[in-house]
């Protein structure tokens, strides 16, 4: 079983966070880190299968419980395979909240008890009209006035608490978030960040909006380091990112696809200007003369070979990877260190 991955962004994933909250308060679901994970899956509506598992359960008037809960999580969702993460930003999450709803039900004792206290202070001065007995009720609505001010400000800090380790775990999850798409050598976007990237750009284009595509490959790269060796193989993977990066404009998504192989992703650039673009990395990352750090000895230039595509309505994902790869090994094949559309 492979756990399934989660695209949101953080605005999306508190939408549907607040979503399975609600959900699994209005079943009377105990929160825990598991049944938060199985309701925000459904809240989210990934995977398929275990929504539409809990729809047919639902519709038949099956009752969830926990061991409703373990079937679903042993059927659709890889417990071994879960982020340790995840699970401790749930039951952070559980924490948060179980501390916010018992602040909230002090408040509210404190606010009935106060309520109760001037109710009575009111009967009472409605009763008489004795200087001493007005005087003894203004004190003791000046103490339970105290007394209040007193606990609100305390429920107040107990509140703000809570808020710095709400925004806390929030940072902490978008920490991750960044990390799980970031190819950890090279800084830039992995494999996975560059196929949700594709997969939002293709699903936003519009007729006439151009998105073009570009692979790249590091010619002779398995010699290279092999020859000179990992760790020197490694900094080259650092420059060519390095170079991809400080060539391309805001909007445009470099990624490592994998091993010495990269991908740029080109929204609103026409074909003529996305060969131009790889024109200008290629001539960059050829220019770069590669030298040991300990010795600085030179260690000779690299290349790259890139391959050209643009988008066409109806393509798929792997239609457009694959015209891509096309190009790029017609690059390869025409001699390398050249662009081929």
């Amino acid at each position: 079983m492979v756990m399934y991955d989660y695209y949101e962004t953080a605005e999306q994933a508190a939408g549907f966070a607040r979503k399975a909250l609600a959900l699994m308060d209005e079943r009377k679901i105990l929160l825990n880190p598991r049944n938060f994970t199985i309701w925000y899956s459904y809240a989210c509506g990934n995977p398929l299968a275990l929504v539409k598992a809990i729809d047919e359960a639902t519709a038949a008037g099956r009752t969830y419980s926990e061991e409703v809960g373990r079937e679903l999580w042993d059927k659709f969702l890889d417990a071994s395979a879960r982020s340790t993460v995840v699970g401790d930003a749930s039951e952070k999450l559980e924490r948060q909240i179980n501390d916010v709803m018992h602040i909230l039900d002090l408040a509210g004792t404190d606010t009935r008890g106060y309520g109760k206290a001037l109710r009575e202070s009111v009967e009472q001065l409605a009763r008489t009209n004795a200087l001493g007995t007005v005087k003894d009720v203004i004190t003791s609505l000046v103490t339970e006035t105290q007394t209040m001010a007193d606990r609100t400000r305390a429920l107040e800090l107990k509140l703000q608490a809570s808020a710095r380790e709400t925004a806390e775990l929030r940072v902490s999850l978008e920490a991750t978030r960044r990390d799980a798409l970031t190819d950890a050598l090279t800084g830039i976007a992995n494999r996975k960040h560059f196929d949700q990237k594709l997969r939002e750009l293709m699903a936003a284009a519009t007729p006439g909006e151009p998105l073009c595509l570009l692979m790249a490959d590091i010619d002779f790269f398995k010699r290279f380091n092999d020859t000179h060796g990992h760790q020197v193989g490694d900094q080259v993977l650092k420059l060519v990112a390095k170079t991809l990066t400080e060539t391309l404009k805001g909007r445009d998504t470099p990624a490592r696809f994998g091993g010495e192989e990269f991908a740029v992703l080109l929204p609103q650039t026409a074909l003529d200007s996305a060969v131009i673009v790889a024109e200008q990395i290629r001539v960059r990352v050829a220019s770069r003369v590669i030298k040991r750090r300990d010795t600085q000895q030179q260690l000779g230039a690299i290349t790259l070979s890139i391959g050209v595509t643009e988008y066409r309505p109806g393509d798929t994902v792997a239609d457009l990877v694959q015209r891509a790869d096309e190009a790029l090994y017609a690059a390869k094949g025409a001699g390398r260190n050249r662009v081929h559309v």
